[in-house]
Formats: structure tokens, sequence, C-alpha cells
């Protein structure tokens, strides 16, 4: 069903559209298709140098039943030389290592799927050198290891390479360690990860080009997949001029998504869990902070558009508790309730110039063109919630584009936002009674909030609707404003 030459003809026209010179000994003996002396070398972006791995050989072996094993060596070279920040000649190894890795290809030329384990997977900085300065040994250690890895890849070729996804991986573990060898500072940064897993759909062009992706996503390159882990815990350590900073943080669980094509780009990401230990060096207390979750979501178009598109914003920070120590209110008139910090938004957005576009992007930049035009945008959620007080709202907007004029060139907005306001009052009375409030300071703000807000159902309680209507006209709660 798929032979030998099928497998390697494909690596090497995969590798090639993504710019990588193949370059290796073929020798076809019985069953069994050895490829020796492998280098696969590829430019850095902007001329920064080259990206080479080397392996010795991988043997592909014909089976009986039409599929094919892929024979590994357990330690695979990686060089890489580029140009640093300030021009200098950055050079390095890198060895990839498998154990016990498993790989069969099965299926036909079309579509083949590979099916693979491993005991165990890692990465490992073995040389690093800048402009011929090697370090010394033991100076910077850089490694990633991976237990338990399995999964699959289908791969179908065509004019765009269709490509899913499915990996997961048990116990792994990640250190980056520097000791300086001319002072005492150091740094130290050691991880683990209970569990990880990832799946995703890509297609891909035959020829992909990193330095220009708005012609790669026009000629359709696209990604949507998501990335997970479970037990998730770093310890850090900074020492400076003899001071040592240091500290802890984690995450029960968390999950990223990512979809990217020639329209739009979206990213979601989420944590539960969290926690988050500093202490030591300039810091006077420790700190000492966890949340319930963290989470975000955005949506943007990435090409110019003819007529308005989606985009979305959010951003979640839920149940956040910290040290007492961090308080600074020994007598505890706040309440230590959870904060949490919410909003969500989307809209319509006709975008102006193309994202990727690097001269675009630089007029925009520069000041020299609008990056887009606002249509519509619409408050979903809002939600403070802090010191017993909680603040809520929703809302929506239309822009007129044509009228730059009404709102000192803001496109003219018609629409109105509620807004829902609980303890406020308690929370002033409790700061003015701590001496963190002024007593005049609070009627002010008594005052402006009597001008804007009504009382609501309940104790304590305030709502406010904010209106521009087609008039432009301002008003809150219908009364005109400006």
């Amino acid at each position: 069903d798929v032979t030998a030459k099928d497998i390697w003809n494909d690596w090497k026209s995969y590798m090639g559209g993504f710019g990588y010179a193949v370059d290796a000994k073929e020798t076809m003996s019985g069953n069994t298709l050895q490829v020796s002396d492998v280098t696969m070398t590829v430019p850095m972006p902007e001329n920064a140098g080259d990206f080479k791995i080397s392996l010795s050989k991988i043997d592909l072996v014909e089976n009986s039943d039409g599929s094919v094993n892929l024979v590994f060596p357990e330690v695979m070279p990686m060089r890489f030389a580029a140009k640093g920040p300030e021009g200098e000649l950055v050079k390095g190894a890198v060895d990839y290592t498998m154990q016990n890795m498993e790989m069969r290809a099965s299926g036909d030329p079309s579509k083949v799927t590979y099916d693979y384990s491993a005991d165990q997977t890692g990465i490992a900085l073995t040389e690093f050198s800048v402009d011929g300065d090697a370090l010394p040994m033991g100076a910077l250690k850089v490694e990633f290891i991976a237990k338990a890895l399995s999964g699959q890849s289908i791969m179908e070729p065509g004019t765009l390479r269709k490509i899913v996804q499915d990996m997961t991986f048990g116990e792994s573990t990640y250190q980056v360690n520097f000791q300086d060898p001319e002072s005492s500072d150091s740094m130290v940064l050691n991880g683990k990860i209970a569990s990880m897993n990832f799946s995703g759909e890509t297609l891909v062009p035959a020829s992909v080009d990193p330095e220009n992706m708005a012609k790669t996503l026009a000629n359709g390159f696209s990604v949507v997949g998501g990335f997970g882990y479970t037990g998730s815990t770093t310890e850090f350590a900074f020492t400076s001029d003899g001071e040592t900073t240091g500290g802890s943080s984690g995450a029960s669980e968390a999950e990223i998504g990512i979809r990217m094509d020639k329209d739009a780009l979206e990213y979601s990401g989420s944590s539960k869990g969290v926690s988050f230990n500093l202490m030591g060096g300039q810091i006077p207390l420790p700190v000492a902070a966890e949340l319930g979750e963290l989470g975000f979501n955005l949506l943007m178009p990435v090409a110019k558009t003819d007529e308005p598109a989606d985009f979305a914003l959010g951003v979640k920070l839920a149940d956040f508790v910290t040290s007492e120590d961090l308080w600074l209110e020994p007598g505890k008139a706040l309440p230590r309730d959870p904060a949490t910090i919410a909003f969500d938004v989307t809209g319509k957005a006709k975008m102006l110039f193309d994202f990727f576009d690097p001269d675009q992007m630089m007029a925009v930049e520069d000041g020299e063109a609008m990056p887009a035009e606002l249509n519509a945008l619409s408050l979903n959620s809002l939600l403070v919630s802090v010191a017993g007080a909680k603040l809520s709202g929703t809302g929506d907007f239309t822009f007129d584009n044509s009228d730059l004029e009404s709102f000192d060139g803001i496109p003219k907005p018609t629409g109105g936002i509620d807004l829902a306001l609980n303890g406020g009052n308690g929370l002033m009375d409790k700061l003015v009674q701590m001496g963190l409030l002024p007593q005049e300071q609070a009627m002010a703000a008594r005052m402006m909030m009597g001008l804007f807000a009504r009382p609501g159902e309940g104790e304590d309680s305030l709502t406010s609707k904010i209106e521009i209507n087609e008039e432009g006209h301002i008003l809150a709660n219908g009364q005109r404003i400006q």
C-alpha cells in the first residue's frame, strides 16, 4: 500500500516546502531503505544564520502488510548559527533523544497514517558560544524530557497538504540553569508537568515563506488546534549582586487554542488552580497569590476587508486571593472576599491593511495609515468584584465612520450601556474609616454617583443607563447631560 521510497520522497518534498535543503545517501537492500548521513539545513530569517539537523541514519523497513516501520537513531544532533540582536554570532548544538521510539506508516501515498510511541523523548543543549567564545561546561543547562509519548499523524499530500495530529505525553520536566562564569550571578528554573496533549489540523501550501506570512496565508496556509496540560509546577531563583529572589508558580490544568487562516487570527487560553509565590531580594514581604481561573480570548481579522468583520477580546481573572501580609490592614475592615475582574467584548470592524504584511504594518506604526474602521461594539459582560463591592454591566454601540466631527475625530457612536453597582457606598465608608480616602473626596464621589446613577432594588445598590442618541446627545437615565 505504501513503500519506503514513497515515505522518504514525501518527507523530502515536505521539508523542501519549508525551505530545507535535504542531503542524504540512499541504499535499498531487500525490504529496507537505509537513508544515511542525513543533513537538513534551512536558512534563518533575515540572513541571521542557519539551522541544521543531522542524522546518522534512518531505516525504512517495508512490512508484508503494506506498512513501513521507521527506525531512528536514539540521538539526533541539531546545530544552529544565528546573529544576535547586536550582530554577534551565536552558535550552538542540541541533542534530540528518543528511547524505544516506534513509528509505523500505513495507508497509501495519497493518505499516510503515522502511529508512533516512545518511552521517553528529550531535548538538551550541548554547545553554546557567542562570537567564538564557548560557555564553560555546566555554565548553561537547557533540557526538556517527556515520558510516555504516543500519537498519530495523518498526512494527505496535495496542492494544500493536510496534516491532522493527535499527541499525548506523560510526565515532563524542564530545566534552564545558568551560572555566570565571571561572577556569582545565576538563574535556576526547574519545572514539571504531569501530562500534556495536543491536537490540530493544518493545511500547508507547497511552498512556505516564513519571512512573508501574508503570502503564505494567501496561498492557503491555515491551522486550528489546541494544547493542554495538567499538574504544572515551576520553581525559580535569580541571584544578582549577592541577593537571591526566588519563588514558584503552578496550575492544576490549562488549555490553549489557536485558529489562523488568511482571514482571521484567534487565540484563547484558560488556566485553573493558579498559584504564585515570590520572596527575597528587593521584595520587602513574601508575595503569595492564587487565582481560581485565569483566561483570555482574542479574535481579529488579519487581511483587508471590504465588509466589517468580527473581532473579540475577553479577559478573566477570577477568585483572586492573596496572603494576609499584603493587605497591610490588620483591622480587617475590608472584606477578604476573592476578587474577580472579567470582561467580554465583541464587535465589527473593517480592516484597512494586511496585518502580516511588514510594509503595511510599518505604515500603520508610523501613523501613515489607519489600521481599521470600528463599526460596532458590544460589551457582553463586565464584572469587577473586590472588597465587598461589585460593578457589572452590558452595552451595545454602533459607529458612523462618515461623521468624525461630532466627537472630535472619533466615529459618531450610537447606543447605550447599563451599569449596576452594589456595595459601592459601603466600600467608600470603610476606606474613609481606614484613612485611605479623604472624607471630601468620598463626598465628591457620592455627588457624582447621584448625577449619573439612581437607586437600585436592594440596599446600597445603584444602577445607571448611559446612552448616546442619533442626535449625538449623551443621556444618563434619560436625562441629557451633554
